[in-house]
């Protein structure tokens, strides 16, 4: 980390005689970092940024420059997200700048043209985009190879600028744009999309500003209009390359502190492996900000509810085990969460929500605040800690919410673990664990030691029965044919409900089971309450129901409150296959391979499809099997042991079975169950297949 003073002019790194003047922000997406920097016949300004304020200071200083010299001021964008212009679109004071020029990217300069809501992101942060007038259009495509030389009309001066390739070293270039600041000193001009087509480094002397490129895989960011896996993958190479060619020592990113080299190369090395794990993310447009506002007030609220009943349940023990001399153990309690610090946080959320609500904040903004805060209330929820003495289901209620919106926010669905669930089973399941307590009794007679004999009464204490006043009466339905569900995330939902009829006072709830052919049902009734009628409860349990492959509806009687969930039955086409296999023989048949394709989720409900396909190949003597993965999303351990055995039988008859192009998440999986020393994985089929052998 390097230190250089906000908002300070001070000598720019490697450059005699060249001033820069950072003007410093926290990071958010209102605006960006910018700097001036002053040359005796140049002043360039990078990025003017979002806020007015900001604005004017830049103003001041270049009007104060000016008057101490006239110069020409060259305003260059690391691209054109509004964040980063807005001021140079709408604040007049750019416009009273004699002698002034703009130089944007090529692509860039076509979005601020068309005003492209999206490409600027103005429709997210619901701005206009504003005009400029644009003098040079940075970074044409080249025809052909080695250098280009333009002559350009620089502010009444004509100017040679010069486009050619920056060789790299390990057959790496990168494309170069160079005017010149101050006698042999260039600005040189490097294309970097991935984060926006647009998007590009300036470098002045040893000192690379970097725009946005640091944030290209951060959630929220990652899926913005015009984000490319592939070619953010290319740029982060040839970033890392140029970095480790030397020259450069100063990092300036578009938000957040100045860089040090090195731990600018370390950080785009990370980030490397963080874009691999991007494939297929969601695009980050007004829909999805409105739909991920809308969840993270949802979910943030049941996350208040449930840290504040743990919360409250830990004060409450330590507070008994005090009242029994039990010192000790209360203090291990009141430091299994900080529960201070989580009050804070929510705190600060719900007043961050309640601006959103009267208008002051947007839809991204609430989006972006939520997954600041649940990745630090992650930090510190200790689910195992709080897991040994409190209700489990509670604790891991928390922990997968959290984990959930993370997923989300990210630009990823939640994981679903499908499988055929004999729903009255899962229902009875639920309330046998509502109606009876999470310990042995004999626990605390069994108790050898005087620790075992504290734990096991803390436990006791820490129980708490919300459905001891309500009379839940199951009548299960006859032989039922399997839901296609997610069951624990089933269990979670039903919770959410008993929990919600409880609270609100109802004295008695009848639930049934039953079905039909293609569907299998779950009824809950009870006497009408007031909780069922607040629309963020039922936002919640439907968005809960819908997690777990189920839909939710509510209605109401004047006496009575009916909430019904249906899932499909498992097999009966509802459920979306999740695998879909296909086969083919990728040499001749004489010759013995076959390749097979599944494709979508293999999972505990699908890998039978699979199993099938394996033994089906098998049977019609294929010994040499190539399983190419490129079109599988998610693997589960059901997936695995379909692997495993398929191998194992082939190796009993002298044959093999390769596993091929599997995407990272497929790959992660393999890696960290130690299943990647078990098969032989290839790249591609045809190196599989080489591997096979004829």
């Amino acid at each position: 980390m390097v230190e250089i003073e906000n908002q300070v002019w001070q000598p720019l790194p490697g450059v005699k005689g060249v001033l820069i003047y950072p003007f410093l922000r926290k990071v958010d997406i209102i605006s960006s970092n910018s700097f001036l920097v002053a040359a005796p016949g140049l002043l360039v300004l990078v990025d003017p940024g979002g806020l007015p304020g900001q604005a004017d200071t830049l103003l001041g200083e270049i009007r104060t420059l000016l008057t101490e010299k006239p110069r020409p001021v060259l305003v260059c964008l690391t691209h054109v997200h509004l964040d980063h212009c807005h001021q140079l679109l709408h604040h007049p004071g750019f416009r009273d700048i004699p002698r002034m020029l703009v130089a944007v990217q090529e692509s860039g300069a076509r979005a601020l043209e068309s005003r492209d809501r999206a490409a600027t992101i103005a429709d997210l942060i619901h701005q206009e985009v504003g005009t400029t007038r644009i003098d040079i259009r940075l970074l044409l495509p080249c025809e052909g190879e080695g250098q280009r030389d333009e002559l350009l009309n620089f502010a009444g001066t004509s100017l040679l600028t010069c486009l050619d390739s920056l060789p790299l070293g390990g057959g790496l270039t990168l494309q170069r744009q160079r005017l010149p600041l101050e006698g042999d000193t260039m600005i040189e001009f490097f294309p970097a999309p991935g984060h926006s087509p647009d998007s590009i480094l300036i470098r002045i002397g040893e000192t690379l500003f970097l725009g946005d490129l640091l944030f290209s895989t951060a959630p929220g960011v990652a899926g913005l209009k015009g984000w490319d896996q592939k070619a953010l993958l290319s740029t982060l190479d040839r970033v890392i390359a140029l970095l480790q060619k030397g020259g450069i020592t100063l990092c300036l990113p578009g938000h957040g502190r100045p860089l040090d080299t090195a731990t600018t190369i370390r950080t785009l090395q990370s980030m490397k492996e963080e874009a691999l794990r991007l494939e297929g993310i969601e695009s980050v447009n007004p829909e999805w900000a409105r739909d991920t506002a809308a969840y993270a007030g949802e979910l943030m609220g049941e996350v208040d509810r449930l840290f504040t009943v743990i919360a409250g349940r830990l004060v409450y023990v330590a507070h008994v085990l005090d009242e029994l001399e039990e010192a000790g153990e209360a203090e291990r309690f009141r430091g299994m969460i900080d529960s201070d610090l989580v009050d804070e946080l929510l705190s600060d959320f719900n007043r961050f929500s309640l601006d959103f609500h009267s208008g002051r904040v947007l839809e991204i903004h609430l989006a972006l605040k939520a997954n600041q805060i649940s990745q630090k209330l992650e930090k510190v929820f200790r689910g195992e800690v709080l897991g040994s003495v409190l209700d489990l289901s509670l604790v891991s209620r928390v922990g997968r919410l959290l984990e959930d919106y993370t997923v989300t926010f990210r630009g990823f669905r939640p994981q679903i673990d499908l499988a055929a669930t004999d729903l009255t089973a899962a229902v009875g399941e639920v309330v046998a664990a509502v109606t009876s307590p999470p310990y042995e009794e004999d626990g605390i007679i069994e108790a050898r030691t005087e620790e075992e004999f504290s734990r096991a009464l803390a436990v006791r204490i820490a129980y708490v029965n919300p459905f001891e006043h309500l009379d839940i009466e199951f009548s299960p339905g006859g032989d039922l044919p399997p839901a296609m569900m997610d069951r624990e995330r089933f269990g979670d939902t039903l919770l959410y409900i008993l929990e919600k009829v409880s609270v609100g006072g109802a004295r008695s709830l009848h639930i049934t089971t039953g079905g039909k052919e293609d569907h299998v049902w779950v009824k809950l009734q009870f006497p009408a309450s007031s909780a069922f009628m607040e629309e963020n409860v039922r936002r919640f349990a439907a968005r809960s129901c819908s997690l777990s492959n189920g839909n939710l509806s509510i209605s109401a009687t004047r006496g009575s409150t009916t909430v019904l969930v249906l899932y499909p039955v498992a097999g009966k086409g509802l459920d979306a296959p999740m695998c879909e296999v296909s086969s083919g023989t990728g040499e001749t048949e004489s010759q013995g391979h076959c390749t097979i394709a599944p494709s979508g989720r293999i999972d505990a409900a699908s890998a039978p499809v699979l199993e099938e396909e394996l033994s089906k190949a098998m049977e019609e003597g294929h010994r040499r099997i190539v399983v190419n993965l490129s079109s599988v999303d998610y693997m589960s351990s059901a997936g695995l042991r379909v692997l495993l055995a398929a191998m194992k039988r082939l190796k009993k008859e002298d044959g093999n079975l390769v596993l091929c192009a599997m995407k990272p998440f497929v790959q992660e999986v393999f890696d960290l169950t130690g299943f990647s020393r078990i098969f032989s994985i290839c790249e591609s089929e045809e190196e599989a297949t080489r591997l096979l052998g004829p």
